[in-house]
């Protein structure tokens, strides 16, 4: 773990709590375990789910906004939420109901709302490549979207783990440093954290090696999908795209057989992922 450009002090109790299994994780808001849970049974009540889902408001208009977004092109204006979660389909409304959540409960920390934002738009449009390419690659599309969705969510975990140790040592954080900090060790405590919200342990180990997915303890396939959507979502959204010729020889497409033709199908999704983006970050 690279923290040296880290105060000593904030460096050593940091290191300590992530080895004693310490370090303060977030919780999954109570609405959002309830709706992932009743999403996820063979009958789901739409009344039911629509008074859950009214518990939170925040939760409730998002679904409202990305069932009206151009990405589902009603023909008329959705305003009740239950007619939007039946537009939405189950599927959809788990996905959503994560991704809410984590937006608003865990990439947020005081300080770094920018980086967060933008962290968050990526991780967003990772998960809708990584969906994608599970889709072509016959592979569990639930499960890919949520790895593509939480691959970096130990990064704002330990921005803010940061930000509270700097205080409790009576130091000011260093952006640079924190940042830097908060990369080395995110794979690690973002796998930490899918036990935590009981999701699947397979899901857990394609967090913990998408940076090196030869090393996953089981199936390779899983981290080299969130792999290669990291790097579509990188390419499609951020400032300076990737260059599409190293894009090409990603070491995840000779592992998956993703084809040439097939990769113009991903690199073709620019806009629908650019509009789904922007309906919800």
């Amino acid at each position: 773990m690279t923290v040296a450009t880290l105060p000593e002090k904030v460096a050593a109790m940091l290191r300590q709590r992530i080895e004693g299994g310490t370090l303060d994780l977030p919780v999954l808001p109570e609405v959002a375990a309830e709706v992932v849970a009743s999403t996820g049974r063979e009958e789901c009540d739409l009344r039911a789910l629509a008074d859950l889902v009214r518990r939170d408001q925040a939760m409730a208009t998002h679904f409202l906004r990305v069932a009206n977004s151009p990405l589902y092109l009603p023909k008329s204006k959705i305003v009740s939420l239950q007619q939007a979660l039946a537009r939405l389909g189950m599927s959809a409304v788990r996905e959503i109901a994560l991704l809410i959540s984590v937006k608003t409960r865990t990439f947020q920390v005081r300080g770094y709302e920018r980086q967060l934002k933008e962290q968050f738009r990526h991780s967003l449009g990772a998960a809708l490549f990584a969906q994608e390419i599970a889709r072509m690659r016959r592979h569990n599309v639930e499960e890919a979207f949520l790895a593509g969705l939480l691959h970096d969510v130990g990064r704002p975990v330990l921005l803010q783990a940061l930000v509270d140790l700097h205080k409790e040592a009576g130091l000011s954080p260093q952006t640079a440093a924190v940042e830097a900090a908060a990369t080395a060790d995110h794979a690690h405590v973002g796998s930490t954290l899918m036990a935590k919200w009981s999701l699947p342990a397979s899901l857990a180990d394609t967090i913990r090696f998408h940076h090196a997915p030869e090393g996953a303890l089981s199936d390779t396939k899983g981290p080299m999908i969130t792999a290669l959507a990291d790097e579509l979502a990188h390419h499609t959204l951020d400032a300076e795209p990737r260059d599409e010729a190293a894009l090409r020889s990603h070491r995840a497409l000779d592992v998956l057989n993703v084809y040439p033709e097939d990769l113009d199908k991903l690199l073709a999704m620019r806009q629908r992922v650019i509009d789904m983006v922007t309906a919800i970050a």
